[in-house]
């Protein structure tokens, strides 16, 4: 099932619709499913629309103090980014959070020995966490079942705080929501934006890679909040 989570959503990117219209424009000889297709790619390849999509992902939170935090019973930790464990260390060593919850992510295509959220066991020593300070779940491949199994882990009535990167946190606070917990989004990783040079509106491939991604999590939020609708 992972797989066809991972693919379907590169049949409607943008690189792929793009390509698919001015492949057809060319063979039925239709100039304007060509010149379609080519507007598409430009604009997702620009830099400055990728910026932009980026702060509209990000969208409404914003940097937080972590001395502002109200206290949590636990605070947890969205695998995918090492970035993530250390902010929830510094949550937990601020006294904003009594335990730790990692979760167990690995994909099936992924060649490390380690889950993410066994990985940050490993290591809790050399941030003089210790181990019972941690919980971690049995194995996820995605947010909707990293929610899930936290469920399975703690009561429903328990407070949370939750660590994801800022374009992820819409997403990852809606399907833990699901399960009644009482949240606290603390959202890292923000982007500092650039400067508005002539270079921002020159397409590039690294503009299409970012904007592509952040229409990949705008397309996960509608799918899950269908799916909740559906329920």
């Amino acid at each position: 099932m992972i797989y066809l989570y991972k693919i379907l959503p590169l049949l409607t990117a943008p690189l792929f619709i793009g390509i698919m219209l001015v492949t057809c424009g060319i063979i039925q000889k239709k100039t304007r499913f060509s010149a379609f297709g080519i507007l598409i790619l430009t604009i997702f390849s620009s830099p400055f629309f990728a910026d932009w999509m980026i702060k509209m992902a990000e969208q409404p939170y914003r940097p937080i103090d972590i001395n502002s935090l109200k206290k949590s019973d636990f605070v947890v930790v969205l695998s995918g980014d090492f970035k993530r464990f250390e902010a929830a260390v510094e949550i937990l060593q601020s006294g904003k959070a009594d335990k730790i919850i990692v979760t167990s992510g690995k994909t099936p295509w992924e060649k490390k020995e380690l889950s993410d959220g066994q990985y940050y066991i490993s290591i809790a020593h050399e941030y003089g966490i210790a181990l019972s300070k941690i919980i971690i779940t049995s194995s996820v491949q995605n947010t909707e079942q990293e929610a899930k199994e936290v469920s399975r882990l703690i009561p429903t009535e328990a407070t949370l705080t939750l660590v994801t990167s800022a374009t992820h946190m819409t997403r990852a606070m809606m399907l833990f929501k699901n399960y009644g917990f009482d949240l606290t989004a603390y959202p890292i990783k923000f982007f500092k934006g650039h400067k508005i040079s002539p270079m921002k509106f020159i397409p590039s491939s690294t503009a299409l890679h970012r904007s592509s991604g952040i229409y990949r999590e705008f397309q996960g939020r509608l799918f899950y909040l269908a799916k909740h609708m559906l329920n």
